[in-house]
């Protein structure tokens, strides 16, 4: 990416919060990536002042903005980014707020609502297991599965099953393990597992390689046909049901009860066993568009559960005393302030109330 970057002579900015420098790329040469211009927008500073800094990168190219962290190696230069990542260009423009003359007394409420099997609170854990082993063991008795499980996510899940059903909120399903290929209508199957395998770069020898584990792992396992099913809360997908059968196939029937039982299950854990977190001072708006805004988080309580595709309830407060009240997605994670708080981006959902 940093050569297709250098080839097309992309742009950017590099900023350290109310500093910032236009970058133009140039080339790229023995762990170095140079540019060819180098424009301070803050008056009285220069490139060369920061050796070694770190920067947040933003560099548009095309339809394309890459975000990464720059450090510093010489008057138009950089070291070569260890992690970029990308998202489509904005289609509406950022206004800074933090450290703006002309903005004063906006700020933001944020609050979350979770299920969290391992918090403190015995009385609420208890219930939260209490839910999640009567509904498996319903699956095993009723349904006669091999195996129940269902699991929540936390944000660290690697899967890319899981990254399927955090994507497409759909059932994936394997028919018979005999038979990778077999499929169906607004079902996942190992042939979405393999495309999103391969648009994460892995090439297709790896990939079989992976097949040829699951196969033997059913083989191994005796389980004929198994189905993950999302669990999913105001369109975030919080978690799964895993079924696993050693003597019947899994039909598009079987596939339509276990949706029920998830609508089911997040009903009665978001009823019975939810809490939310409030922040409990302002938090400092950095910049917003008309579709979402960056923000630095300061209420540590949060912090396990700023994850990526996280829904929030934002309300947002104005100089002139009025207030948005909004939903929003959690898009971006970027690097920790100095302090150690957290700057999240997120995109607004379109139920937008204004008060």
């Amino acid at each position: 990416i940093i050569m297709v970057l250098c080839s097309n002579n992309a742009t950017g900015i590099l900023r350290d919060r109310d500093i910032s420098f236009f970058v133009k790329f140039k080339d790229y040469r023995n762990g170095l990536v140079y540019f060819s211009n180098v424009e301070s927008k803050s008056p009285g500073y220069n490139f060369e002042q920061f050796s070694m800094k770190a920067f947040d990168a933003e560099i548009t190219l095309g339809s394309s903005i890459y975000l990464f962290t720059a450090v510093q190696a010489g008057p138009k230069s950089i070291g070569l980014p260890g992690i970029l990542k990308s998202h489509p260009k904005r289609k509406t423009t950022r206004i800074k707020v933090s450290g703006n003359s002309f903005i004063s007394k906006m700020y933001a409420i944020l609050s979350v609502k979770v299920v969290d099997p391992t918090i403190q609170d015995q009385e609420l854990s208890q219930k939260i297991h209490l839910i999640i082993n009567t509904i498996e063991s319903n699956l095993v008795r009723s349904e006669n599965y091999k195996l129940a499980k269902i699991s929540l996510f936390d944000g660290t899940e690697k899967s890319a099953i899981v990254k399927l059903l955090k994507k497409n909120r759909k059932p994936f399903v394997v028919f018979d393990t005999t038979d990778l290929t077999l499929k169906e209508d607004n079902i996942l199957t190992y042939e979405d597992y393999v495309k999103i395998l391969s648009e994460a770069g892995m090439n297709i020898k790896d990939i079989l390689v992976q097949l040829d584990k699951m196969k033997e792992f059913y083989q191994k396992n005796n389980i004929r046909s198994e189905a993950i099913v999302p669990l999913i809360f105001d369109e975030e997908v919080i978690g799964q049901i895993r079924v696993a059968s050693d003597k019947e196939s899994i039909n598009k029937s079987n596939v339509m009860r276990l949706n029920s039982t998830a609508m089911g299950a997040v009903d009665n854990l978001f009823t019975k066993c939810a809490f939310e977190i409030v922040s409990g001072e302002p938090q400092t708006l950095m910049d917003m568009s008309t579709g979402g805004i960056k923000f630095i988080v300061t209420e540590a309580n949060m912090y396990k559960y700023l994850v990526l595709m996280k829904r929030i309830f934002v309300q947002l407060f104005f100089p002139d005393n009025s207030v948005i009240k909004t939903m929003a997605t959690i898009v971006n994670l970027y690097p920790d302030t100095s302090e150690g708080w957290k700057i999240v981006g997120v995109k607004f959902s379109a139920n937008i109330d204004w008060k």
